[in-house]
């Protein structure tokens, strides 16, 4: 029996968090969201989920730090940064990067955007365990 895909989303914003939700639902996966990075790492260490979208700026714990605890508990966790801030001197998609996060995309973006983003992980992953 296949087991259904999942899917982790952070973010603080209750439209972003929910327009996922309901975009990825709609595509077949199991989604789990949470508002915060405290909040989300919770979530993954009770569900480990294949993929996890995560904002960079967040309350309590940013996506920054979030990545890295996740990454640094579960280095196979696959991670991908969104944001709609411009870092100014700092590019915090490069440092997403740095940290292990997979891919980035920068807010406001096209749904067909981050789904196409989304399968292709998928679709590697799917090739991987097929090898």
């Amino acid at each position: 029996m296949m087991m259904a895909k999942s899917i982790l989303i952070i973010d603080d914003e209750i439209s972003s968090r929910y327009a996922l939700k309901e975009i990825f639902e709609y595509l077949g996966y199991e989604v789990y969201v949470a508002c915060n990075g405290k909040e989300g790492i919770e979530y993954y260490r009770r569900i480990t989920t294949d993929i996890v979208l995560t904002d960079i700026y967040l309350p309590d714990k940013d996506g920054l730090e979030t990545l890295l605890d996740i990454k640094t508990e579960f280095p196979e966790a696959k991670i991908i940064a969104m944001s709609g801030m411009n870092g100014g001197d700092v590019d915090f998609f490069q440092v997403a990067r740095y940290l292990g996060a997979i891919d980035c995309i920068r807010k406001p973006f096209e749904s067909d955007d981050i789904i196409k983003i989304v399968n292709f992980i998928m679709d590697e992953d799917a090739s991987e365990d097929a090898a």
